[in-house]
């Protein structure tokens, strides 16, 4: 994705905060469907949210491709996951959570993200006991109900998330048939794939901090690659930034 480097992931966050005219400029980069599906939200805010997150998307695309924002056209696979109509070698994958979004760029191969804000979870060892597999249930009580339990619970969702989007088929995917490493002076990755530890070789995981109270992953086929992560920006400074081609 950078200059140089045809194998590496391009990894950007991006705020979802802005004033009423940078999002109107936003909006202006959407097609007709999606500010369709931007106003059947019941909140403004989530439609603000929805807007900033797919025009940003817009942007960050038509910088790879060197192209007006608006004349990208996107498809859907059997399982929803979106991918360029008119080019098959750019894959990306986008995620957002509270007031950051998160997007993963890369040539050849299918690469899932995710992104948590650190919040307060409920129960979390009974969410953990019926999504996660029996391991990463039983290793997650070993921390406790404090933060580090919290931080830890995140650490394996966004993991699992990642996967189950780069794969490409959602839910159809049991969060209990692969486990991930969640603790966080163990690298970020698989160790089982349906019990198969081979086929969990086959996979790289990488853990992201992208903004302060929020945690990422990665998840992609093949062996590791190198992952640049650009500095967090908000709406106006990535409009400002690939308009002016400050942004490499």
């Amino acid at each position: 994705m950078e200059a140089g480097d045809s194998r590496a992931i391009s990894v950007w966050s991006v705020r979802l905060s802005a004033t009423e005219s940078v999002n109107r400029e936003y909006r202006e980069l959407l097609s007709s469907d999606e500010i369709e599906r931007a106003d059947r939200f019941v909140f403004e805010h989530l439609t603000r949210s929805y807007e900033l997150s797919h025009g940003a998307l817009r942007l960050l695309l038509a910088r790879a491709l060197d192209c007006p924002p608006r004349e990208i056209e996107f498809d859907c696979g059997p399982r929803g996951k979106p991918f360029l109509r008119e080019n098959s070698h750019l894959k990306f994958n986008m995620a957002h959570s509270g007031d950051l979004a998160l997007y993963a760029f890369l040539f050849d191969i299918e690469i899932g993200a995710d992104v948590e804000e650190i919040r307060d979870v409920p129960e979390i060892e009974k969410i953990a006991a019926r999504f996660f597999c029996s391991e990463e249930a039983k290793e997650l009580k070993q921390f406790g109900s404090g933060e580090e339990a919290v931080q830890a619970f995140f650490r394996c969702w966004t993991r699992k998330e990642a996967y189950i989007k780069a794969v490409g088929d959602g839910l159809f995917i049991p969060l209990d048939r692969f486990q991930v490493s969640l603790a966080a002076d163990e690298p970020a990755r698989f160790l089982h794939i349906d019990n198969d530890a081979t086929a969990a070789n086959e996979w790289t995981l990488h853990h992201l901090d992208p903004a302060p109270n929020y945690v990422g992953a990665l998840a992609y086929p093949g062996a590791p690659r190198t992952v640049h992560f650009h500095e967090l920006v908000t709406p106006q400074e990535l409009l400002n930034g690939i308009a002016n081609r400050l942004i490499p």
